[in-house]
């Protein structure tokens, strides 16, 4: 695994920036596989007050516990609050799921000297890798872009 993504996975604590109240979203997928690896997750959402039977933070600036990393999984605007919030909060490692890429925030992320990666889906890189995203990782691998 890529040294960056290692890194990234190195902590215990992180937060889900994008859960939904709608089933099937990718950050309600990453918040609970988080959870289920024992990592201690915060769900970050504006508009929702609870998230999996947990507070739901409308900011990243709530959480009180220090962070070890962000998942944003959001859209552009969205994407680039988180960035902003990330570097008012200090936090320095961010994974910017690359349906959320915008080039405004990746340019905020490299100015407030954020360790970001965005190309690759977190859960790829999440050991061990299980289904179905194994098969996706073996995919990725099998075309060179691993």
């Amino acid at each position: 695994m890529e040294n960056s993504k290692a890194h990234f996975w190195a902590g215990k604590n992180y937060a889900v920036v994008g859960v939904s109240d709608k089933k099937g979203k990718f950050g309600n997928t990453v918040f609970k596989e988080l959870r289920k690896r024992g990592y201690k997750v915060f769900p970050v959402n504006q508009r929702l007050d609870l998230f999996e039977d947990q507070q739901c933070h409308n900011i990243i600036s709530e959480i009180i516990d220090p962070l070890d990393g962000v998942i944003i999984i959001a859209g552009p605007d969205g994407a680039k609050r988180a960035i902003r919030e990330c570097i008012d909060s200090g936090i320095k490692k961010v994974w910017l799921y690359p349906g959320s890429k915008c080039d405004d925030a990746i340019n905020l992320a490299k100015e407030g000297k954020i360790e970001l990666i965005h190309h690759a889906c977190p859960l790829l890189y999440l050991e061990p890798v299980r289904f179905p995203h194994s098969l996706h990782r073996w995919i990725v691998k099998v075309l060179g872009k691993l």
